[in-house]
């Protein structure tokens, strides 16, 4: 063979060899290093969850940002695909110094969260990027837009400029400082930062296979079905669990019935990581206590039947005991009310 034909042909192999690496890498997380995942999901981020929770996929993003409404569409399609094992949770990190709008925007989409239609205002304000992006009368918009979800327009206005607004929006952009974001969007899986995915099918790879890579629940188990009592309290306030957003987000251990401080557990050993998981939740700087007892276990702990388990950033408050009532060890206390029974394989639930 002569030489420039084997010259040739190593430069096809090298070409394709890169492609293949190129290909393979935009599959593959940045660098394999975990960050903090109190830095990524906080008590009052915004989730999706509707499935197990086996993977977590944080999204830093800006309203404003055309790479981050390119990404919109592709990132709703991985949340329906993917919604048995996926937990969705949306950082604000607005770049104020490019884009005249993009803060402006997260406070509508934060006021509007507090009318409970956050993903609602989201998908517009992404959908009609191009309307307001460099509009002097934004905040006009973003109020008509209120009007077309049918808010409060008078309480939503109000709430675009509240403190709490401007703190939520604060503390998320400075998360993500503290984890070197620098541009949006910025993606994480099960606390890992992703090479931002060149389309839908390397995405979807992404999740596949994080999904794979998740601990499975085994089946044949002995059946379970206990409860305990859990509160969580941070800067002062009880955390709400009673919205529908944070009911049966795992089929072995969940909020039920829309009841905010009872849990229900359907598998034997199955521990607070896999509750709070579910709902993207972490608690840094909060201590746990279990039956008035501190616990440094925390997310590795398996909640026994009758707990009573509190979280706590500040003072030590009394929890809830009617735990006994539901796993009818109390007949005394009256008998639970029925119940449809939530749960999958492995539990005592036949749906």
């Amino acid at each position: 063979m002569k030489s420039e034909t084997k010259l040739f042909l190593g430069i096809i192999i090298g070409t394709i060899a890169i492609v293949a690496a190129g290909i393979f890498l935009l599959s593959k997380p940045a660098g394999g290093n975990k960050v903090d995942s109190s830095l990524l999901v906080r008590a009052d981020s915004h989730k999706i969850a509707t499935g197990s929770g086996a993977v977590t996929l944080v999204e830093f993003s800006d309203f404003q940002c055309p790479a981050c409404g390119a990404y919109h569409p592709v990132v709703k399609k991985i949340i329906e695909e993917f919604k048995a094992d996926l937990t969705f949770v949306y950082r604000n990190f607005p770049l104020t110094t490019l884009h005249k709008n993009a803060q402006l925007a997260a406070a509508a989409a934060e006021a509007a969260g507090k009318q409970e239609k956050y993903w609602e205002m989201s998908d517009l304000l992404f959908e009609k990027q191009k309307e307001w992006s460099d509009a002097d009368n934004a905040r006009d918009i973003f109020a008509g837009y209120a009007k077309t979800l049918g808010l409060n327009v008078a309480t939503f206005t109000k709430d675009i400029d509240a403190g709490d607004v401007k703190d939520k929006i604060s503390q998320d952009i400075a998360d993500g400082n503290a984890l070197g974001i620098s541009g949006t969007p910025t993606f994480y899986v099960n606390a890992e930062k992703i090479v931002n995915p060149a389309n839908f099918t390397a995405f979807e790879a992404i999740i596949q296979a994080a999904i794979e890579k998740a601990p499975k629940p085994t089946s044949g188990e002995e059946a379970v079905h206990t409860h305990f009592n859990l509160a969580v309290y941070l800067n002062g306030s009880r955390f709400d669990f009673s919205l529908p957003k944070y009911q049966e987000t795992n089929e072995f251990i969940h909020f039920h019935d829309g009841k905010g401080d009872l849990v229900h557990i359907h598998k034997a050993n199955v521990t607070l990581g896999e509750l709070f998981n579910s709902l993207g939740m972490s608690f840094a700087g909060a201590k746990m206590y279990v039956n008035g007892k501190e616990n440094s276990m925390f997310m590795e702990y398996a909640p026994q039947d009758l707990d009573q388990i509190l979280i706590t950033d500040g003072a030590i408050i009394p929890v809830a005991d009617d735990a006994c009532i539901y796993s009818e060890k109390c007949p005394e206390r009256g008998t639970p009310p029925p119940e449809e029974c939530v749960g999958g394989l492995g539990t005592d639930c036949e749906d």
